[in-house]
């Protein structure tokens, strides 16, 4: 009984070792055909590829870059310079005008033109010599009497020490009354620096009383007058 056991065991052991090996046989060999089928293709497109490839290459070998033509410059033709043609003054073709002869006036014609015309000067400047205006003498000792007066008032005024001393210059408007007996009133600084009022008030009460001729002025006469500080 045992016996018939363990002959089984090894018989199936048997068998079953015997399938394995078949199995794997047939495994391995079919990996390998399928292997070896693929690795034909690949041999086969690398190939093809190869050989289509290499007449594009050819093909782009045979293309040769034609040159670009160039353009010819055509040179410029010199250009003849013409002879300038000189403007000639035309010659005046005016008939000349005849010229009659000048007749010189006589010795005798002149001297009486020259006496005529002595006569009639004499006859117009005779009435105006004559009615000379008293007017304008007048006018004349009035503006003689207005310079001496202002002579007379510079000469009386004194240059403020504080001014000096400052180097201020400048002027004074001053209005002032003079009277027909020649003294003055009224005196009023107008306009100017302060500086200077006092010392032209003082010139002009130093400068009167004055001349005054008759028939001067209509008295009493109001003057106005500008006197002017300046540093020497």
């Amino acid at each position: 009984m045992h016996r018939y056991i363990s002959s089984s065991i090894i018989s199936t052991l048997i068998y079953t070792f015997a399938g394995a090996l078949i199995f794997y046989f047939f495994s391995v060999h079919k990996y390998s055909a399928e292997n070896i089928k693929i690795l034909k293709i690949e041999k086969v497109c690398l190939s093809t590829i190869t050989q289509k490839s290499e007449p594009m290459i050819e093909k782009e070998k045979i293309k040769e870059v034609e040159p670009e033509p160039k353009e010819i410059k055509e040179k410029p033709k010199p250009i003849k310079k013409e002879p300038i043609a000189k403007n000639t003054p035309k010659p005046d073709t005016k008939p000349v005008p005849n010229l009659e002869p000048i007749v010189e006036p006589t010795q005798k014609s002149a001297e009486y033109e020259t006496k005529e015309i002595v006569t009639e000067q004499q006859n117009s400047v005779s009435p105006s010599t004559n009615n000379v205006p008293d007017i304008d003498m007048s006018e004349a000792k009035r503006e003689l009497f207005i310079a001496n007066l202002i002579q007379r008032i510079n000469s009386n005024k004194s240059y403020p020490n504080s001014a000096r001393r400052r180097s201020i210059e400048g002027s004074v408007e001053v209005e002032f009354t003079v009277l027909a007996d020649g003294n003055v009133k009224n005196i009023e600084v107008i306009s100017g620096q302060n500086i200077f009022a006092e010392s032209t008030i003082e010139a002009i009460k130093n400068s009167f009383p004055v001349k005054i001729d008759d028939g001067l002025f209509a008295f009493p006469k109001k003057f106005k007058i500008d006197i002017l500080y300046i540093l020497k």
